[in-house]
């Protein structure tokens, strides 16, 4: 949420349809919508590089594992036990620019020609899959998402040519489909110009950004929400970071502050032990004779403690289809949850 999503599709959606953070709010579903699922977030798809790249520690190419061709690397995972590890592969991912999407062939030929799926003995195309895939779903048009984000429809060539500027493009795709209509919404989010600092146009920035935004807003247990985690600890988990979490589960030691940010090394490179930790302690419990005796047993829930102000206090949750009659939380007062 904090240092992907803006990248996808940029700050100035982020800031109009996600915003800050103000809370949990028991009125929003943060379940997957079907377009999202479906079309939207399937934007990566055009962004696979043809090539999995493998550096050595100094961020060229590994003298002994060379890059691969993307169809030479499915259902290969021996690659990684026998091939130098994973570490290569991280170098390769962090070392390298993300692919550029142009509308004139938006998937690499390795996921249109070659895609491999097992048990199945003919070569598939991702492209007519995810095609296929809207379809069965009976998702809406192109047309009647754009609406749906208050975006202006496409009624006319010139239309269009306003939000996709290659006409070779606009000509093909209207050729094919004779009216905006009836275009499909993974094709036209796809093809339209990506917005400034994103790598989405308007429309797959919009549904991006509303399914982030239910989903944070949505989820009782999110990590900013009160009563899920201690000022202190909430401070600690800011800290996080895939840099972090890379450094921690591998052996790279130099990386970026910001491994979605693309810098040649060295520039911008940094060794592990100068990337944020979380510092644990923020979690350690107190002992048994300092804390409140525990609530008794709670049917159809459970009970969280945590430390707030100076005061232990319990929260209490339960199955969804049980309400709570009375307050939610309860402080610890004289050795005793009240």
């Amino acid at each position: 949420m904090r240092d992907y999503i803006p990248k996808i599709i940029g700050q100035e959606s982020f800031d109009r349809y996600i915003g800050p953070y103000m809370g949990y709010d028991p009125t929003v579903n943060p379940s997957a919508s079907n377009v999202f699922a479906t079309a939207a977030f399937r934007f990566g798809h055009a962004t696979i590089s043809t090539v999995v790249r493998r550096f050595n520690e100094s961020f060229q190419t590994h003298e002994q594992f060379t890059h691969l061709r993307l169809h030479h690397t499915f259902f290969s995972p021996w690659r990684i036990v026998k091939e130098g590890g994973i570490e290569p592969v991280l170098r390769g991912l962090m070392g390298t620019a993300a692919t550029s999407v142009s509308t004139d062939k938006l998937i690499a030929e390795e996921m249109t020609e070659k895609l491999v799926v097992l048990n199945i003995q003919w070569k598939l195309d991702l492209a007519a899959l995810n095609l296929q895939r809207g379809r069965d779903h009976a998702l809406a048009g192109f047309n009647d998402w754009r609406e749906f984000c208050g975006l202006k429809r496409l009624k006319i060539k010139e239309d269009f040519q306003d939000v996709v500027k290659d006409k070779i493009i606009v000509n093909k795709i209207l050729k094919m489909y004779k009216n905006p209509d009836n275009i499909d919404v993974w094709l036209g989010g796809l093809v339209e110009d990506h917005l400034k600092d994103s790598r989405n146009g308007p429309l797959f920035s919009c549904l991006i950004a509303k399914q982030m935004k239910s989903i944070r807003d949505g989820d009782r247990f999110w990590w900013e929400a009160q009563g899920t985690f201690t000022k202190h600890q909430i401070s600690e988990l800011s800290k996080s970071s895939l840099s972090r979490i890379i450094c921690d589960n591998s052996k790279v030691t130099e990386i970026p502050l910001d491994a979605f940010k693309y810098g040649k090394y060295p520039n911008g490179f940094l060794p592990c032990n100068h990337i944020p930790n979380i510092n644990l302690e923020a979690w350690r419990e107190k002992k048994k004779t300092d804390i409140c005796d525990s609530p008794a047993d709670i049917k159809n829930g459970d009970f969280l403690l945590f430390s707030s102000s100076g005061k232990l206090v319990a929260t209490l949750y339960l199955l969804p289809w049980f309400q709570i009659k009375g307050n939610r939380q309860t402080e610890c007062n004289e050795k005793r949850l009240e």
